[in-house]
């Protein structure tokens, strides 16, 4: 009978399975392989590096095209779990979990109040706003945690003094129950808690290889977007994958039994590796899919009387606009597009990923993270793809090709084409990024010109490129110089209320000021979605 190896461990598969088939009876190591297809070999998520036996496995198919290398290639062999199927009966084959090395923002724009840390310590006493809740004699410190859905980041901070003392950035390791909220919504509905598990587990061995006593670590504050904030704690996430999608924290607000969506609770509850009694607080969500990672984000900006607008692009994109004395927030479900999903050509910003594409005569100009072979293009890349085949005129605004062919090619070894498909799928993706922000100034009152701030946030908009971006229509026509880039703002949001009382006071009082728009209620919705799918600018 067949033999597969899989991260060391021995699994039976019959002739004719697939890899991934396999490898999903393998118990927790199961866990390091994601799909969102599934099975489909559309997702591109259940990469495998193959070890030995790769000559008893099926022929490479057209899903997998993007990680084929020549015969004569001296590159690891890589292949879709869902799409390699053992062919013969003697076959021994061993792999491993694609270990990606992502190109994460680990800081951004920095939240301006002063030092006021609501943990202190008086001698060994440790107090929270003043109430004592446990002891420890040594130096105290505190962690600012980041929960994206495709990474995380957290800094280390001294909180005697306010010092930033280590930052760490690791992916999502919850991508194997979907690259999106959605897909790991329904993944903890059939598995609950297993997720919850998962963060916990490898956020505590980011905590072991700290330079400090975990002991010492006696707070931590966490951001993440509502789905994630919530897997972290623990708390049931159905509610927030079906009407009216709202977490069951502001469920319960509704309801009258609480009166923030903020969370607290201890890290012995949760099974973090610091003081048993360090305090973990989650802080407050907007509303709907507009969470506590946009409340990070805004707690870093200057807020006034000058009209500004915040965009967060991720898979759930969040945008805010307003100023000091109205402010208004929505969520676009972009999808995984701009991150590699669902996408021929797609993938996320690790080793091999096209960042840059200009158009020549006889080919391509590319950027690429790392010296191999482009292996995809990463979000920045594919705005850049879609702004030069609309400048060149090979594409129109509907991302058909103008000479009757489906695709274009980008590189020849190993082969990689972009397709009409994959410009479809940009096309709906930035579509819901464009009707957020239209309808947030249409609400507002205001046009592109009224914005004296145009503020991007995350690690696609620290590498996007701002004229590509506008000529497709997924950035506002905002002159350059009121553009600014914030980074990974959210992180350094949460550590600003980690540092400041009066940070996170005003945070708790500010989400409960925020107009949430719900986009698909707007009466010409599926117009204004039609006009924002085609690939030009968007009207000032």
């Amino acid at each position: 009978m067949p033999e597969l190896i899989f991260n060391g461990k021995r699994i039976d598969i019959a002739v004719g399975e697939t890899l991934l088939a396999a490898i999903a009876r393998a118990g927790e190591a199961a866990h390091s392989v994601a799909s969102s297809c599934p099975g489909a070999g559309r997702c591109k998520e259940c990469i495998v590096q193959v070890l030995a036996g790769s000559d008893a496995l099926s022929d490479w198919t057209q899903a997998e095209s993007f990680l084929r290398h020549h015969s004569d290639s001296e590159v690891a062999v890589h292949r879709l779990a869902c799409q390699a199927r053992i062919t013969r009966a003697d076959a021994v084959v061993r792999v491993e979990a694609f270990k990606r090395k992502l190109d994460i923002a680990m800081n951004g724009r920095a939240a301006a109040d002063t030092f006021d840390p609501w943990i202190t310590r008086d001698g060994a006493r440790l107090l929270c706003d003043g109430k004592e809740f446990g002891n420890h004699a040594g130096s105290i410190h505190g962690l600012a945690v980041d929960v994206g859905t495709t990474t995380c980041v957290l800094h280390l901070v001294d909180l005697s003094t306010g010092d930033t003392l280590d930052m760490r950035a690791f992916e999502n390791p919850q991508r194997f129950g979907g690259s999106d909220v959605i897909h790991r919504i329904s993944y903890d509905g059939h598995n609950p808690g297993q997720l919850h598990r998962t963060i916990i587990a490898y956020l505590n061995r980011e905590i072991r290889s700290l330079p400090v006593d975990p002991n010492g670590i006696v707070a931590l504050v966490v951001a993440g977007n509502p789905t994630m904030r919530d897997l972290f704690f623990g708390i049931d996430v159905r509610s927030i994958g079906q009407s009216p999608f709202m977490s069951a924290t502001q469920a319960d607000i509704l309801a009258g039994r609480r009166r923030s969506t903020a969370v607290w609770t201890g890290g012995q509850e949760l099974g973090i590796d610091i003081h048993p009694q360090g305090r973990v607080y989650g802080m407050p969500l907007i509303s709907n899919h507009v969470g506590a990672d946009t409340a990070a984000v805004l707690a870093t900006l200057p807020l006034n009387d000058r009209p500004f607008m915040m965009i967060d692009i991720g898979t759930n994109t969040e945008v805010v606009a307003g100023c000091e004395s109205r402010l208004l927030a929505a969520s676009c479900a972009a999808g995984p597009a701009f991150e590699g999903g669902r996408l021929g050509c797609g993938i996320a910003a690790c080793e091999g990923a096209i960042t840059r594409m200009r158009r020549r005569p006889d080919g391509w100009d590319l950027s690429l993270i790392g010296n191999g072979p482009a292996r995809g293009i990463c979000g920045s890349g594919l705005v850049d793809i879609l702004a030069e085949l609309r400048r060149t005129e090979e594409i129109d605004v509907l991302g058909r090709f103008d000479d009757g062919e489906t695709r274009v090619t980008v590189a020849d070894s190993p082969p990689l084409h972009f397709t009409r498909s994959d410009a479809s799928e940009l096309a709906q993706t930035k579509a819901a990024i464009g009707l957020g922000q239209a309808v947030l100034l249409r609400h507002l009152g205001i046009g592109p010109g009224d914005l004296r701030a145009y503020y991007l946030a995350g690690a696609f908009a620290n590498h996007i490129d701002l004229e590509s971006g506008r000529r497709i229509g997924l950035l506002l026509p905002v002159p350059d110089g009121h553009v600014v880039r914030i980074g990974n703002a959210s992180v350094e949001g949460a550590k600003g209320v980690l540092r400041s009382r009066s940070c996170r006071d005003r945070i708790e009082g500010l989400v409960r000021q925020i107009e949430h728009l719900e986009l698909e209620k707007e009466p010409d919705f599926f117009d204004l979605f039609a006009e924002m799918t085609q690939l030009q600018p968007i009207s000032a």
